[in-house]
C-alpha cells in the first residue's frame, strides 16, 4: 500500500504516528501553526433533538463535539487518512481490496457539488506544499452564547499552570510510548511545537483587542429526521440576529452582522422523502430568509456495515478541552463514508461560502473605511491646520467607546477603529499578508490613546511582515522596520501591566493577562525570525526574545525547559553564510583528484564555538529534565550532545555535569530493570 503523504496533523501528534519519526520538517513549520492558530472560527449550535440523536447513533454527547473532530486543515483529511495508517500497521493480508474500499469511499460523493470545486485541487498536503492559501484551516467552538457566559474580563490568553500540566501529560504519553533508542529529532521539535501552538492560541477567549477568536460562522444544525422543518430554522435565525439585545452581556466589541449564518440540515440518507424535506427548507431559506444551507446525510443503514475508523483529537484546541480529553480519555468511532461525506461538505462551506464571505466584507471595508484613510486630504499636515482633524478624530473615538458592566472601555464592532483591526485580521486569515501589513499600519496611528488595542496592532504588524508580506525580509529590513515594531509592542504591553497591577484593586494577578500577551508576542516573533531563510540576520533576534522570556515571564519549569532546549536549537540553526561558503569550497578542492591538503580544522569554519554553545544549553536543559525526573527526555539530550563532550577528555571527570547526568542515568536504567 502506498505511504500516505506527511501532513501538519501527522507532525503535530508524531507520538501517535512514530512509523513517521524519520519524515523531514520543512523550516517554515512554525508559519503553518500560526495560519491554523488564527484559522476562521466556527460555532455550532444545534438543538436538544439532534444532539440526543447524535448520542444514540455514534456516541458523541453533541454535534459540535463532532464537529469539533474536523478541525485543523480540512485539506488533508487526517481524519480518514487514520483507516490507511491502521491498514498500514497491520500490513493486512487484503491491501488491494483496502485500496480499492477507500477509493470508492473517498469517491462516492453524496453531497451536490460544483464541478469546479468537487476535489479541483490536488489534496497536497499542509505540511509542505507552498502556497498557503490552498490549505484550508478551521477551528470549532461552543456556541456563541456558551462563549459569552463563560467570558471573563481577567480572562488570560493561556493559563500558565494549565500548559505546565498539559506539558506534563505530553511528557508523560511520550515516555510510555517510546524509547531510549527511538529516532527522537523530529518528535522533539513536534512537542515544541505544540507547546508553542499551545501557548499562541489555546483559549476560546472573546478578546476586545483582536478578533482572531471572535467566531466568522455560526453554524446551526436541525434534525430533519425528527420532524424539524422550516419554521424552526426561521426561530432560530431570529434568535441568532436578536442576540445582541437579548443575551445578557452580549459583548459590545461584537455583532451577529459580521457573523455568517449557515443553516446545517441533517438527515437520514437512505430516506428519499426527507432528502426531497431538505431541499425544499434550502430554497425557502434562500428565497426568503436570504439564508445559507448545507444538507449532511448524518446517518445511513450501509453506515454499520462500512469501515469503521478511530477519530483523534484535532491539533488545535484549548488547553481546557485537551486536559479534559487526556484525564478522560474516550474512543469515538465514525464509518469512514460519513467522514470522507463530512470533509467534502467542510470544504464546500469554505470555498463556496465562508472565504467570498470574507472576500465581500473585507472589500467593503477596504472601500469604505480604509480608503479614505489613505486620500489625500485623511492626515494631510496642510489641510490638517483648518480642519482641527484631531479634536474631531478625538472626539469621534470618544463616540465609539462604550463602557461593560465592569467598566472596561472598548471600541464598539461597529466602529472604524475595530472594522479596521477585523479587516486587517481576515487578511491574516485568508493569507493576504500585505493587506493585513497596510491595514495594521494605517490603524497603529489611530491607537495611540489606547495602549490595550495599540500593543497588539503593533504586534500583529511586525508578524505580517514576517509571515510573507514582504517576499525577502532582508538584514535592514528587521533591524529598521520588524524589531522597532516588536519592542514598541512589548513596551506597550508592559506598560499596560503596570497599569493594570496600579489599578484601584492593587492586584498583581491582574497583570498576568497582559504578561502572556507579551509572552506570545516574544514567542510568535522568536519562532517566525527561525523560520526566515537568512538564519545568520534573524537568529539573534530569535535568541534575545527566548532569553527575556526565561528572565521576565512566569512560565512554569517544564515549560523554561522547552525554552532552553529552543536556545540549544537557535545556535544549531545559525550559520555564516561567508563559512558555509568556505567550508564548501575547502570540501570541492579537496575532493579533486590530487587535490590539495588544506587545514579545515579551523574551529571557525566548523562553526565550533557555535555547535558548543548548542550542546551547553542543551547539557544544562538535561540537568533541569533531570531535577524534574523526565529520564526520557535526559536520555535525549545527552544523545544530542555526546558527539561533543565525548571527544573531549575532561568531560569525562565524575565531578562534571555531563558525566553526573551519565550516572544518574544509568543508575535509573538500572533501577527499572530491576523492578
Amino acid at each position: 500500500m502506498a505511504s500516505l503523504q506527511f501532513s501538519y496533523e501527522n507532525y503535530m501528534n508524531l507520538v501517535y504516528h512514530l512509523d513517521r519519526v524519520n519524515e523531514p520538517v520543512p523550516q517554515d513549520i512554525s508559519k503553518r501553526i500560526v495560519s491554523n492558530a488564527i484559522a476562521p472560527v466556527i460555532t455550532v449550535m444545534s438543538t436538544s433533538e439532534l444532539d440526543q440523536h447524535v448520542q444514540d447513533s455514534y456516541n458523541i454527547d453533541s454535534l459540535y463535539l463532532l464537529m469539533r473532530y474536523f478541525g485543523g486543515c480540512i485539506s488533508d483529511r487526517d481524519q480518514a487518512n487514520e483507516y490507511v495508517k491502521k491498514a498500514n500497521v497491520e500490513n493486512t493480508a487484503q491491501e488491494g481490496v483496502n485500496d480499492q474500499i477507500i477509493e470508492e469511499q473517498r469517491n462516492s460523493n453524496t453531497l451536490e457539488l460544483p464541478k469546479s470545486e468537487r476535489y479541483s485541487r490536488s489534496r497536497s498536503n499542509s505540511l509542505f506544499q507552498r502556497d498557503s492559501t490552498q490549505s484550508h484551516y478551521i477551528r470549532f467552538t461552543k456556541p456563541i452564547e456558551d462563549l459569552i457566559n463563560s467570558r471573563d474580563s481577567h480572562d488570560m490568553l493561556f493559563d500558565y499552570h494549565s500548559l505546565e500540566v498539559y506539558l506534563e501529560k505530553c511528557l508523560s504519553l511520550i515516555d510510555k510510548n517510546t524509547n531510549d533508542e527511538t529516532d527522537h529529532k523530529a518528535l522533539k521539535m513536534s512537542l515544541f511545537h505544540r507547546f508553542f501552538s499551545s501557548a499562541i492560541s489555546s483559549t476560546t477567549y472573546l478578546s476586545p483587542y483582536e478578533s482572531f477568536n471572535h467566531p466568522l460562522i455560526s453554524l446551526v444544525a436541525l434534525d430533519i429526521s425528527k420532524g424539524q422543518n422550516y419554521e424552526d430554522a426561521r426561530d432560530l435565525l431570529i434568535k441568532f440576529k436578536n442576540q445582541n439585545n437579548a443575551v445578557e452581556e452580549f459583548p459590545p466589541f461584537m455583532s451577529t452582522n459580521d457573523i455568517l449564518l449557515v443553516f446545517l440540515l441533517c438527515y437520514d440518507g437512505d430516506s428519499e422523502e426527507q432528502k426531497e424535506i431538505c431541499q425544499d427548507v434550502v430554497k425557502k431559506l434562500k428565497k426568503q430568509l436570504f439564508a445559507e444551507s448545507l444538507m449532511l446525510p448524518l446517518w445511513n443503514k450501509s453506515h454499520s456495515e462500512d469501515v469503521q475508523v478511530e477519530l483523534h483529537q484535532p491539533a488545535m484546541s484549548s488547553l481546557d478541552e485537551m486536559l479534559y480529553f487526556f484525564e478522560r480519555p474516550s474512543v469515538h468511532e465514525l464509518p469512514l463514508n460519513l467522514i470522507n461525506t463530512i470533509y467534502d461538505l467542510m470544504e464546500k462551506l469554505v470555498v463556496d461560502l465562508m472565504i467570498p464571505f470574507m472576500q465581500r466584507k473585507i472589500s467593503f471595508w477596504e472601500e469604505t473605511i480604509l480608503q479614505p484613510r489613505k486620500s489625500l486630504f485623511h492626515g494631510n499636515k496642510l489641510f490638517r491646520k483648518f480642519m482641527n482633524r484631531s479634536s474631531s478624530q478625538t472626539a469621534n473615538q470618544y463616540n465609539n467607546i462604550v463602557k461593560d458592566s465592569r467598566g472596561n472601555e472598548y471600541f464598539t464592532s461597529s466602529s472604524p477603529e475595530f472594522l479596521l483591526r477585523k479587516l486587517a485580521d481576515w487578511s491574516m486569515m485568508i493569507s493576504d499578508f500585505k493587506t493585513a501589513y497596510s491595514t495594521y499600519e494605517t490603524l497603529i496611528s489611530d491607537l495611540e490613546a489606547h495602549p490595550k488595542y495599540l500593543a497588539s496592532c503593533l504586534e500583529w504588524c511586525a508578524i505580517s511582515i514576517l509571515m510573507g508580506a514582504q517576499n525577502i525580509v532582508t538584514a535592514k529590513m528587521i533591524k529598521n522596520d520588524v524589531n522597532p515594531l516588536i519592542e514598541r509592542s512589548l513596551d506597550t504591553y508592559e506598560q499596560c501591566s503596570i497599569l493594570a497591577q496600579n489599578s484601584l484593586e492593587n492586584d498583581e494577578l491582574l497583570s498576568e493577562p497582559v504578561r502572556s500577551y507579551e509572552t506570545r508576542c516574544m514567542l510568535l516573533t522568536s519562532e517566525l525570525f527561525l523560520s526566515l531563510n537568512d538564519t545568520w540576520t534573524s537568529t539573534p533576534y530569535a535568541l534575545s526574545n527566548l532569553e527575556t522570556i526565561l528572565a521576565e515571564c512566569k512560565l512554569g519549569i517544564c515549560s523554561q525547559i522547552m525554552i532552553w532546549e529552543r536556545l540549544s536549537d537557535c545556535y544549531n540553526m545559525r550559520t555564516d553564510p561567508r563559512i558555509r561558503h568556505r567550508v564548501e569550497t575547502v570540501t570541492k578542492i579537496e575532493n579533486n583528484e590530487g587535490g590539495q591538503q588544506l587545514q579545515t580544522d579551523d574551529i571557525v569554519s566548523k562553526g565550533l564555538a557555535r555547535k558548543r554553545k548548542a550542546a551547553f544549553f542543551r547539557l544544562l536543559a538535561a540537568k533541569k529534565w533531570a531535577e524534574q525526573k523526565q529520564w526520557r527526555q535526559v536520555s535525549w539530550c545527552l544523545r544530542d550532545v555526546e558527539y561533543i563532550y565525548d571527544d573531549l577528555s575532561f568531560s569525562k571527570r565524575p565531578e562534571l555535569i555531563y558525566q553526573k547526568l551519565k550516572d544518574e542515568l544509568n543508575e535509573e536504567r538500572q533501577g527499572n530493570k530491576k523492578q
